[in-house]
């Protein structure tokens, strides 16, 4: 009879999870992406600033005047004769025109001013030479366009792209293009700004363009993303600001050898940034570096579903409405079950924002995107109000050395979730999430000599094996969880079985729709949990 009931407790469990989130793959997969395949990590590397080439510049008819006023002062003179002598070189208007100029190795400098690529706004999204270039996810969301039509028609979806595979091979490597620098010229990124139409999916988008280099530049309202970084082998993200992207200020997706530094994002309906299908380094590495990453008032700081194999370090992630999510939510996305990631002395608070109130509910069901104030943001994905970590169906990771507090619902919530959701079937793998992730060293709930408590420090459904937590400490305090009692680090911690009410008590928040039921009855989700007593 006792196996009777575990057996009949785990069916349950799988039918409470397989109706939660039903609907929570449908979001994910917000995020459409063609059939990609990871690089081949051996192949690639991190790009360095070193280009020896002349580069070519791009300007403004007022770019003159902007470096006087930037560059302005005694301690300045010699930059300003720089840019100067700089800017008298400048032979193109479009950040576009001088991509479309460039060969591998070359260096493009933005001199300051305001790009709105105006050549590339005139190309319409439904461009008629690639209607035809489309495919249709695993998941059978809606059509996404595939390779040929990115380098046919590369701007009909993106602003700005840097297209680096010819099709003349199928080796999915980049032939042209390659270790491409573009740089703003300015002191600080926003005296570079380039400014989306609303329309075009991706203000920036480098597509299999290994060693693509982007710095020092704002990018801000890509229809879905600011900057998109899809099948690259090594790229680096330096000094941005990428706000008001429907859905992402930065993607990276079946890219490696990569790193995210010094980004401010906020403004953002998804997540800040998406180190989405991370690389596959099984523990043994870590591919995709995120460091002094600045993430705040988006719907998230920091999302990837199937986002393996990053380090994200020394960042902080603030003000949205919850802070980091990892998860294995999508069919579709290479690389699941997530694995393998590491998140080390960042700073993860007051993620109490919330963006799921009636009244902007209803501006944004009612006010397309291209019509939307810019810094009013829209929810694309279903996330509990006031939450610092928000991890669902992961493993083998590290979360170690944070400072997590003032995150009024939960500082970390751990659920599984069933490889079914993602599209896998086979029974042998529905409890393959929730595994192995490590919980050491965090200090939760105080931050500058106060008390600042979570509304529950560890919230986790009590699902898996080798989950474990050891010397996290709340100074002042007590950290607090539920269940009270969590495992201890050591060898060969068994599986035990989820708690079917705490998952019972998620399944009404599955059915959000943005559209069709945007507040739904007995979810608690959008609601702002009340502050915690110090």
């Amino acid at each position: 009879m006792v196996y009777v009931a575990v057996r009949m407790r785990r069916v349950w469990t799988l039918v409470v999870l397989l109706g939660m989130f039903a609907v929570f793959a449908s979001s994910a997969v917000a995020h459409p992406e063609r059939s990609t395949e990871f690089p081949d990590a051996s192949k690639g590397s991190v790009p360095k600033y070193k280009h020896v080439k002349s580069p070519l510049i791009v300007c403004k008819s007022n770019s003159g005047k902007r470096i006087k006023a930037i560059f302005r002062g005694k301690a300045n003179a010699r930059t300003l004769r720089s840019r100067l002598r700089a800017l008298e070189k400048c032979r193109f208007r479009h950040i576009q025109s001088a991509v479309n100029k460039a060969k591998s190795n070359d260096r493009i400098q933005i001199m300051p001013g305001l790009y709105r690529e105006e050549p590339s706004r005139r190309i319409p999204v439904d461009q008629a030479e690639c209607r035809s270039m489309f495919e249709t996810p695993d998941d059978g969301d809606a059509p996404v366009a595939t390779y040929e039509h990115q380098v046919r028609c590369p701007n009909a979806r993106n602003l700005i792209a840097v297209v680096g595979d010819s099709l003349a091979d199928p080796d999915r490597e980049c032939d042209q293009k390659c270790n491409l620098l573009i740089e703003g010229m300015g002191r600080r990124p926003k005296d570079v700004l380039i400014e989306g139409d609303r329309l075009k999916k991706d203000v920036i988008r480098a597509d299999r363009a290994d060693g693509f280099f982007l710095r020092n530049v704002w990018v801000e309202q890509g229809a879905f993303n600011d900057v998109d970084v899809v099948e690259t082998n090594g790229f680096r993200l330096r000094k941005l600001v990428t706000p008001y992207g429907q859905n992402y200020g930065v993607l990276s997706f079946a890219s490696d050898n990569g790193l995210y530094e010094q980004i401010e994002a906020f403004g953002n309906g998804d997540s800040g940034i998406y180190p989405g299908s991370g690389p596959e380094g099984h523990c043994k590495r870590y591919g995709i570096e995120i460091r002094n990453v600045n993430s705040h008032h988006n719907v998230l700081g920091y999302s990837g579903t199937a986002g393996n194999g990053t380090w994200t370090r020394n960042s902080t992630f603030h003000h949205n409405n919850a802070g980091i999510s990892d998860d294995s939510f999508a069919s579709g996305h290479p690389g699941m079950p997530q694995d393998c990631s590491k998140w080390t002395e960042n700073q993860v608070y007051s993620n109490n924002e919330n963006y799921f109130t009636n009244d902007r509910d209803a501006y944004c069901k009612n006010t397309p995107f291209e019509k939307r104030r810019k810094e009013i943001v829209c929810p694309q994905f279903q996330v509990p109000v006031g939450s610092g970590f928000i991890l669902y169906g992961v493993n083998d990771n590290i979360i170690q050395d944070n400072t997590i507090y003032d995150n009024w619902r939960s500082g970390v919530r751990l659920f599984w979730v069933p490889a079914s959701i993602r599209g896998e079937n086979d029974p042998a793998k529905q409890f393959d999430t929730s595994n192995g992730n490590r919980f050491i060293h965090n200090q939760l709930g105080y931050a500058d000599g106060t008390r600042r408590p979570n509304g529950m420090d560890f919230f986790w459904d009590e699902n898996g094996k080798d989950n474990c937590w050891a010397d996290n400490r709340a100074p002042g305090g007590t950290v607090t969880s539920d269940p009270a009692v969590l495992p201890e680090c050591r060898q060969g911690l068994p599986f035990q079985q989820g708690n079917a009410v705490k998952l019972a008590a998620e399944a009404p928040c599955a059915t959000w729709d943005p559209e069709t039921q945007p507040d739904p009855p007995g979810c608690t989700w959008f609601t702002t949990p009340p502050k915690p007593s110090p």
